[in-house]
């Protein structure tokens, strides 16, 4: 499924840092340049220095958040950062179901499976990158993505559990004005306003006239401007 939401634009700036690790042979290694002064290499994975656990290396061509690996958050205090790491450390959180090597912006739309819970922005240099949350500026604007999902529940990609992208099945709530929605989750403490019942028939009509037909420009904190699917939501209370 291709996914018109994908990026929420953040207000946070800052310098974030990721320690890397490689591809499982689906992604091509690619040639190395001159290191960003602000990033870690992400070919040595070594670990924050506050960490007694040894560096951890996998044999993906040195490629960054490869299909397949896992990651987990820094061993410091770097906030909204992670690193690679083993899947069966009890410290990861989250796998690689899709790396996109794609020159991404804030408009980028990006293209994740179903399953997907979160996507991770990827910047910075060939031989030398950093991943994070595309919460942060800092990876809006990249050389890719990767589509990942969490290692344990709750995935809230799923329909219904108010995150990753709008489709059908998910809640929203409006804003003030009413012609703004942001998802939330179908049973969470915020009753919701409207659900997503499907998307327009081929002349662009939604089953009931007073259906809501959502398009990127009514979805709060959506970037990847251009191409994404247009849905149908009714009130919730009339479901």
């Amino acid at each position: 499924m291709r996914y018109g939401r994908a990026i929420r634009a953040a207000a946070l700036l800052g310098v974030l840092v990721w320690a890397a690790g490689c591809s499982d042979g689906d992604d091509d290694a690619r040639g190395s340049s001159a290191p960003p002064t602000v990033s870690t290499p992400a070919t040595t994975g070594t670990p924050s220095s506050s960490s007694s656990k040894p560096a951890y290396y996998d044999n993906d061509d040195n490629v960054l958040m490869a299909k397949g690996d896992c990651y987990g958050p820094p061993r410091s205090d770097e906030q909204g950062h992670a690193v690679e790491m083993s899947c069966d450390d009890p410290d990861a959180i989250g796998k690689v179901l899709k790396r996109v090597e794609k020159k991404t912006t804030v408009y980028t739309y990006i293209d994740c499976s179903d399953s997907t819970d979160d996507v991770l922005g990827i910047s910075g240099d060939p031989g030398w990158e950093v991943a994070g949350s595309r919460d942060y500026l800092e990876y809006v604007a990249g050389v890719g993505y990767a589509c990942v999902r969490n290692l344990k529940a709750p995935h809230p990609g799923e329909p219904g559990q108010g995150g990753m992208e709008i489709r059908v099945g998910d809640c929203l709530e409006a804003s003030d004005t009413g012609d703004k929605y942001e998802e939330v989750p179908c049973d969470g403490d915020v009753l919701p306003d409207v659900k997503v019942i499907g998307q327009p028939d081929l002349d662009n009509n939604c089953p009931r006239k007073d259906d809501t037909q959502l398009t990127e420009e009514s979805i709060l904190n959506v970037s990847g401007l251009g191409g994404g699917p247009v849905y149908c939501a009714r009130a919730y209370a009339e479901l």
